[in-house]
């Protein structure tokens, strides 16, 4: 498959890759400390991704969108958008979790790392998302909501990622801060090529954001 479009607005990070041949050739990033601004910025950065990729949209061969745990606006935005795009041209699209987008980054970032990853992403109050993987990023848990509190100081030490992390440091002192707190569109391309070789796309019909709880429900 040469093109893959590579969506991610689930967080403050509003992010659109282009990889050809296995390759990110095109990475474009904006990260709003303010708010979101996804419904405003996502369609101009994919016109301009795929504008300096070369190609139009029916050169895409497939779509890759982080498809949750996060905001819950940001995730709506980053999937109706993959729809759009998608059934026109019937192109297969692949949702990965955004706490893996996060191991991704992680594991790009600190390669000789041998500390399993915690990804966590701020689910408001003391809650988070979480989820471990191992220095590979092979997965050793679900994507789960958790609520922080004193038992987390017996955990074992882990290189944590993402902007659930300042909310646990005091409770966690073995937590190791990797410095990442948002993934990028681009660390996409390793789990949707994982897909693509498993040939599990998405059903457009009944494709959802995975939210994890409802919004204003308390864990």
């Amino acid at each position: 498959m040469k093109h893959i479009l590579l969506l991610e607005t689930s967080s403050r990070c509003c992010s659109v890759a282009l990889a050809c041949d296995g390759e990110v050739v095109v990475s474009r990033s904006v990260v709003d400390p303010q708010g979101y601004r996804h419904a405003e910025l996502l369609h101009p950065m994919i016109d301009a991704v795929l504008e300096e990729g070369g190609i139009a949209v029916c050169d895409i061969g497939a779509l890759g969108v982080a498809h949750g745990p996060g905001s819950y606006t940001g995730l709506r935005i980053g999937l109706a958008a993959a729809k759009g795009l998608a059934l026109p041209w019937e192109l297969p699209c692949y949702g990965v979790s955004s706490l893996e987008l996060l191991a991704e980054a992680v594991r790009e970032a600190h390669p000789q790392s041998t500390l399993p990853i915690w990804t966590a992403m701020d689910a408001r109050r003391m809650e988070v998302y979480e989820a471990f993987f191992q220095s590979d990023v092979t997965r050793t848990s679900t994507d789960q909501p958790s609520i922080a509190n004193e038992d987390w100081s017996l955990r074992a030490p882990a290189l944590g990622a993402g902007d659930g992390v300042e909310k646990v440091r005091s409770l966690w002192p073995s937590l190791e801060d990797s410095g990442i707190r948002y993934a990028e569109a681009r660390h996409a391309l390793a789990p949707v090529l994982r897909q693509i070789t498993e040939g599990a796309p998405e059903d457009l019909a009944t494709w959802e954001p995975r939210y994890l709880k409802v919004f204003g429900q308390v864990l």
